[in-house]
């Protein structure tokens, strides 16, 4: 098959940032190999299909009502497991015929998905429609998610061997299911140091910094732990607190910290991995992508702030490993970062447990099965 007739349809859906990154790692890869690719997020693709806005009705829920979220998560995965189909589905199938179209006017060999609702999309299409373009999930939580056994693709990309016997329990074909590690972009991967890092960003080489990570949709009590952070008086302390696309969390900070040497506020930004080679500690919610970034950079992480649910899971996922600490509450968590920034042997034995476990080359690993698989037939 000559590589310029081959297309790769990637699709996310905004609720969070992890996923845009996830399907866009992918797309970098399979790009820089000569596969022409196309990347939309689904729900803005189409239009919502009812009155309700699901993208934002959940990023809502994530910031304002956490602990609704994990309630959520957890009445899914009673209803996941009991096999019944699922509202996920039902709602997500309203988009099957003209996702359907869309695949077959363009002439994709290949549909990837970073999200679930995608993942739905697609095995109502091949129930109803039939569909001759290959069709691959990428789980991006370090977890077997809710209804993903109710999907129908030809294989699930998995970030982490542990991620597989969760998969199989849940009912997901052996055989579908990949192990590739997280696809991490390509910013991730790039050499630069510390003192580079800090040198692009106007970080003092001296300063201590500690670095806060809300998520692209910026969640959590971010105020609660810098004022944690701040009890014990350090002149070259440096607070980096990045809010996302949270505008409301931006002035929230901008108010309280905006007179303090020793809190940088930062909009949302394309340089997360420059601020996470510049920083002596990441005190992060628990994404999935987001925490195999700081993985695949090294810096030493501790998870804090975690929506309940899959971002817990995910937590106790690194921590079980050595590749984090996971906190339980402020308290703990300026405990865990103060040790890391002042011992020296707390952050040296985190980043060597995040080389032993984490796999780094994800995106490249999904971009040549898919090529291979298209190339074979």
């Amino acid at each position: 098959m000559n590589s310029e007739t081959r297309k790769v349809l990637l699709l996310s859906c905004s609720t969070g940032e992890g996923h845009n990154h996830c399907a866009k790692a992918v797309r970098q890869q399979l790009a820089a190999r000569g596969i022409y690719t196309d990347f939309f997020d689904m729900l803005n693709l189409f239009g919502e299909p009812g009155p309700i806005h699901m993208d934002q009705l959940l990023n809502v829920i994530s910031t304002k009502a956490p602990s609704l979220f994990g309630l959520m998560y957890k009445a899914g995965e009673k209803v996941s497991a009991l096999g019944v189909t699922s509202p996920i589905y039902l709602i997500n199938r309203n988009y099957g015929r003209k996702l359907c179209d869309l695949i077959n006017e363009n002439g994709y060999d290949a549909v990837v998905c970073s999200h679930l609702f995608p993942m739905e999309t697609l095995t109502f299409i091949r129930k109803r429609y039939g569909l001759k373009a290959r069709c691959y999930g990428i789980l991006s939580d370090y977890t077997c998610i809710p209804f993903l056994v109710e999907t129908d693709l030809d294989a699930y990309f998995l970030p982490h061997e542990k991620v597989r016997a969760a998969c199989e329990r849940a009912g997901i074909p052996a055989e579908r299911l990949v192990v590739t590690g997280m696809p991490v972009a390509a910013s991730f991967h790039t050499e630069m140091t510390k003192a580079e890092a800090r040198a692009e960003l106007g970080i003092p080489d001296a300063a201590r910094m500690y670095l806060v990570m809300t998520g692209g949709i910026g969640c959590g009590d971010a105020i609660g732990l810098c004022d944690k952070l701040l009890e014990v008086p350090d002149e070259d302390m440096l607070l980096c607190v990045l809010a996302g696309r949270n505008q409301e969390l931006l002035d929230d900070l901008s108010a309280r910290y905006g007179a303090n040497p020793c809190v940088r506020t930062v909009p949302f930004t394309d340089r997360v991995s420059a601020y996470m080679r510049a920083a002596d500690v990441l005190l992060s919610k628990a994404g999935g992508i987001s925490s195999a970034e700081a993985a695949v950079v090294n810096v030493p992480l501790v998870h804090t702030m975690m929506i309940p649910g899959v971002e817990t899971i995910n937590a106790a996922f690194f921590a079980g490993l050595g590749m984090s600490l996971m906190a339980e509450n402020f308290d703990e968590a300026a405990r865990f970062a103060d040790r890391i920034v002042y011992d020296g042997k707390t952050g040296a034995r985190l980043v060597e447990a995040q080389r032993t476990h984490m796999l780094p080359e994800g995106s490249e690993r999904i971009a040549r099965y898919i090529i291979e698989r298209i190339e074979a037939e």
